[in-house]
């Protein structure tokens, strides 16, 4: 069931959820995903997994002068 409240600022009611009402919402959402769609989810983003890689300033400094 979703509940309204008084919002004073907007002196309306309006639908703000709980943390409780979200996390309700989450676990129904999540109760229709495939095996497959849950183990992509799960997964860490890739961008975690990248590590820029490392310059040396004498080679850069090098790589500028032309040598």
């Amino acid at each position: 069931m979703i509940t309204t409240r008084k919002n004073r600022a907007l002196r309306r009611y309006v639908y703000e959820p709980t943390s409780k009402d979200i996390r309700q919402a989450c676990e129904e959402i999540q109760a229709t995903w495939s095996p497959r769609e849950r183990a992509k989810r799960e997964r860490e983003p890739r961008a975690a997994w990248w590590i820029p890689p490392i310059i040396w300033l004498p080679d850069l400094i090098e790589a500028i002068k032309g040598k």
